[in-house]
């Protein structure tokens, strides 16, 4: 019968299921440490660590399979078998990879996998002979490891100034029952404090001679020691008291401190608590405790919750805008009204604290990137295997802040990227080595902010893309005919590569060959109002760069109108405004463009040309002078409405069943506008015959705004 309530349990699993991520993820960093360093003992240390802690956690879950496989590799981890170094780093890798396939079962309660061969794997390290250090069986016993919810119960009392001993217990070997001296033990030592660990844990199947407790009591080492001695029961027992951390009084105390206060924050993982023989209880405490360090005031929030505030944030913005549309009547109604004043400073007041709150919730969704880079080593060191290539991975730039759920939809199409530059991009060793190049490759993954915008790069120093192999691939697969092809420039050569089905290789591996991933990058780029563009060097390697807002929920916006109807776009990709006469527009293959500081300027016309000569030769027009990539148009609109702080509203296909809005959203007099997807724009415009490119566009955009316009503001949905 389980000691907690069933919404306690749930509430447990749930925890562990998010954490267990955090561990898995450490369990492959380590594993590529030891990699690099076969013999070192801490990374092996540290190893058996995390899989203690998974162990625990999926044991106090009721996660048998986890914490049963979990509890053999510690065993064999245990013992420093100082030959099998070579086969650890592949034993971790493996563990990774199966506890995770059970984590995943476990949380879309699936069929849990098999995990034969990690077992077996296990079985051949516990085969392998000990090192020299090693301790044998009559030796004495491996340090406990403790997990970091009873390190963090055991510094809080220590915080309140009550003492924490460290109990060891040796049950005498010619004892029959060593379950019962185990509970005979727990009886002693419970009526003298509160026990807050137990080695084997409660309900273990583990008959270990040695029983090992953190018990927090008042009471002297000695009299726990004199207590839990029981005749024909007990042999030895050892009663240390943890303290904090003060090696110039002590330089032998147990480092119950150090060992807290050097763990990461992320992933959890256990410390080891040492059996050290019983000191002096007498000795000076530090002044100042380590465990001050260690940081109690992270709060792991559901992010649906954080975008419900978001959204309330949201409506308070067009709540503001409203009022001022509201004040701005009032002023104009009545300019010398002595209120007016008490109400402008009152708004200018909640506009300060409004977008303070909005910038502090903002930061709440922000992460680093680190949590997403952190995946990739451990990737590229298997792709790199399965090729036969070496390649490094050189991560820059890890503490960059980026929008969480923008940080999740680009994580299949770094995927894609880094696995395309090992694949495709890094050369064989026997290559590079004839080229004069190192035959270990390097791609770099960097991510830095431009602006309002992050921008994240991957790299490499491989081959590079080959323009005259992507230009005939793209004419065999009948993406292009011949008269493009001559006229293309290199960056719409390029560009042809994320095209659906388009693919370089020679032959279809299970890397590469398919033509299937680099779609995917620009599709979802696209989706996240987001730009990706290529930089290649011929024998010295390609670089792929996306363009990402900061977040989506929230943008500046450059507001204008074609035709009586209002849109917006995000300030940001605006380089400049111009100001131009129908008579200025010339056409050029068909294309309208204009002449600005000697350069030609291609435009798009959202809405229609106008039909009588004298009106095209005198109206005067804007020209919004967009950058996206490295690429120049201009936005030939016909007035401009002015700036605003627009809250994004995503729209569904039954209200506008078209690619080039991107969303929506609610002015302050109740007015609704359709934000631009300007990269489908460009696309649309890029792929219409020239006599028919502004047609197309505004043919497909114009018509939508009235159906929406219809509308009541509530099927504008967030």
């Amino acid at each position: 019968m389980t000691p907690y309530s069933d919404e306690r349990g749930v509430e447990m699993r749930d925890l562990f299921l998010e954490t267990a991520q955090d561990l898995l993820q450490a369990l492959n960093e380590e594993g590529l440490k030891l990699e690099k360093r076969p013999g070192d003992l801490e990374t092996v240390r540290s190893i058996r660590r995390i899989v203690h802690t998974i162990k625990g956690d999926a044991a106090a879950c009721g996660y048998r399979e986890l914490s049963e496989l979990a509890h053999e590799l510690e065993d064999v981890l245990a013992m420093e078998r100082t030959s099998a170094h070579a086969q650890l780093a592949e034993v971790a890798f493996a563990a990774a990879d199966n506890f995770g396939a059970l984590v995943t079962a476990y949380h879309k309660k699936h069929r849990l996998p098999s995990s034969e061969a990690l077992r077996k794997m296990i079985h051949q390290l516990e085969a392998a002979p000990l090192g020299g250090k090693a301790r044998n069986k009559k030796g004495p016993a491996t340090a406990v490891v403790w997990s970091e919810y009873e390190l963090l119960a055991a510094r809080a009392a220590i915080d309140q100034g009550r003492r924490v001993h460290h109990v060891a217990v040796q049950v005498d070997r010619h004892c029959a029952m060593p379950i019962a001296a185990r509970q005979l033990v727990i009886n002693a030592i419970t009526g003298m404090g509160d026990i807050l660990a137990a080695r084997p844990e409660a309900g273990s199947a583990d008959t270990t001679q040695r029983l090992e407790f953190l018990l927090v009591s008042d009471t002297a080492s000695d009299a726990i020691a004199l207590k839990c001695k029981i005749p024909t029961v007990i042999a030895d027992v050892k009663v240390v008291a943890l303290r904090a951390k003060n090696r110039k009084a002590n330089p032998e105390a147990p480092d119950f401190v150090a060992a807290v206060a050097t763990q990461p924050a992320a992933p959890p993982a256990s410390a080891a608590i040492a059996p050290q023989n019983h000191r002096d209880e007498t000795e000076s405490e530090a002044k100042h405790s380590a465990l001050a360090n260690v940081s109690e005031n992270i709060l792991r929030v559901d992010a649906e919750r954080i975008d419900n505030v978001l959204n309330l944030v949201g409506e308070l913005i067009i709540g503001k805008s409203m009022l001022q549309q509201a004040l701005n009547e009032f002023a104009r109604i009545y300019p010398k009204e002595a209120m007016r004043g008490r109400f402008a400073d009152a708004m200018a007041f909640q506009a300060r604290v409004l977008n303070d709150l909005q910038r502090s919730v903002m930061k709440i969704r922000m992460v680093p990137v680190d949590q997403l880079f952190r995946r990739f080593p451990r990737m590229v060191r298997d792709v790199a295997r399965q090729c036969g290539r070496g390649v490094e991975l050189v991560i820059s730039g890890e503490d960059t802040d980026l929008d969480k759920s923008i940080l999740d939809a680009i994580a299949e199409p770094l995927t894609h990227l880094v696995r395309n530059a090992v694949g495709h991009g890094i050369e064989s060793p026997e290559e590079r080595r004839r080229l004069g190049k190192p035959t270990q490759g390097t791609v770099r993954l960097d991510a830095y902010h431009h602006g309002n915008q992050v921008i994240v790069e991957v790299s490499d120093d491989g081959r590079g893309i080959d323009l005259e192999k992507v230009k005939a691939k793209a004419f065999e697969q009948h993406l292009v005919n011949s008269e493009d092809v001559t006229r293309m420039t290199e960056a719409e050569i390029l560009n042809l590569v994320f095209r659906p089905g388009f693919s370089t290789a020679d032959e279809i591996t299970e890397i590469a060959g398919r033509g299937v991933g680099l779609d995917v990058v620009e599709s979802v780029l696209h989706r996240l109002k987001g730009t990706v563009s290529i930089e290649t060097r011929p024998g010295q390697g390609a670089t792929f760069r996306l363009k990402l807002p900061l977040t989506l929920a929230i943008i500046k916006a450059l507001l204008f109108r074609v035709e009586q109807r209002l849109y917006a776009i995000p300030l940001n990709t605006v380089a400049e405004i111009a100001r131009a006469r129908e008579s200025d527009l010339h056409q050029v293959d068909s294309y309208e463009v204009l002449q600005m500081r000697n350069q030609v300027l291609p435009l798009l016309r959202l809405g229609h040309a106008p039909q009588k000569a004298a009106q095209a030769g005198d109206g005067k027009v804007f020209v919004l002078v967009i950058q996206l990539s490295e690429r120049k148009l201009g936005l030939i609109v016909d007035s401009l409405e002015g700036e605003e702080e627009l809250v994004i509203k995503a729209l569904d296909n039954q209200t506008v069943a078209t690619d080039l809005v991107s969303g929506a959203s609610i002015l302050g007099d109740g007015r609704v506008v359709l934000v631009l997807n300007l990269a489908a724009v460009v696309e649309r415009y890029s792929k219409a015959r020239p006599e028919h490119a502004g047609e197309v566009v505004a043919g497909l955009l114009l018509p939508h705004q009235d159906g929406l316009r219809a509308r009541p503001t509530p099927e504008v949905r967030p």
